[in-house]
């Protein structure tokens, strides 16, 4: 699940291209063709045509070896193939042509994650994070928050997570974790707006329930003295979860 997800985020950020300053007359043509040749690599990539993803690849560094899209498309070629000691080369390949860049600092954290080198991981995803104009920052902090979850600091992970939401982002597991956290130190209103805010997107089918959301539910239930609610979230629990019903039946005795 860890390397899906890795995986998935490096797709996503991979698709935004990424200008390095003002290329002079001369090169713009060669920068245009490393871009449109990156894109067909991107295209054979999400067919599953690693082969034809590489060539591409390879035809746009021919054209521009600064041209750092194309590093990360082979970087998650090699990552997709279990190459990893190549994946991590181009990764790194494609940090060197724009040391700036918030993009490939977060390509480059979601595949340290997916290694479960979270300390790493956290160094380069929150260099993703310093850029302001970065348009996928909130992504960029809850990739942060889930990184410092995965290494139990808590403090910074909540902070991550609180960052990502400020500006706009909607991730199940920040609304989730911060809303967990928030009724552990007895702020049941912020929590349950928080759980509020996850149970929207439940609703607009942007996500599902898990063991978790389900046990937050009826631990926020309970302290509010609402019983209709704390039956639902049982029973959804019992029917979706049942292994974790068990266990919480057995951790309430």
């Amino acid at each position: 699940m860890i390397k899906r997800y890795a995986q998935l985020i490096a797709m996503s950020l991979m698709l935004t291209a990424c200008a390095i300053g003002a290329p002079d007359p001369n090169e713009i043509s060669a920068r245009e063709k490393a871009l449109k040749h990156t894109d067909v690599a991107i295209s054979y990539y999400q067919q599953g045509d690693n082969v034809g993803a590489r060539l591409w690849a390879q035809k746009a560094i021919a054209y521009d070896k600064g041209y750092g899209r194309a590093y990360v498309v082979l970087g998650s070629i090699f990552q997709s193939e279990q190459e990893i000691e190549l994946a991590e080369e181009y990764f790194q390949k494609a940090i060197k042509t724009d040391p700036d860049s918030a993009m490939f600092h977060n390509n480059y954290g979601a595949f340290l994650f997916s290694q479960q080198q979270y300390a790493r991981a956290c160094v380069e995803l929150e260099l993703a994070t310093k850029d302001p104009f970065y348009n996928r920052r909130a992504a960029a902090l809850d990739n942060l928050g889930r990184c410092y979850s995965a290494l139990d600091d808590g403090k910074l992970a909540d902070k991550a997570f609180q960052r990502s939401v400020n500006l706009g982002g909607k991730s199940a597991f920040a609304l989730i974790n911060l809303s967990k956290n928030l009724l552990a130190a007895g702020e049941t209103f912020k929590s349950n707006a928080r759980y509020s805010e996850f149970l929207q997107l439940v609703t607009d089918n942007q996500t599902h329930h898990t063991a978790d959301s389900l046990i937050l539910g009826i631990d926020l239930a309970r302290k509010k003295g609402n019983l209709s609610e704390v039956v639902t979230y049982l029973l959804l629990l019992e029917n979706l979860f049942p292994n974790k019903y068990k266990e919480y039946k057995e951790s309430a005795q």
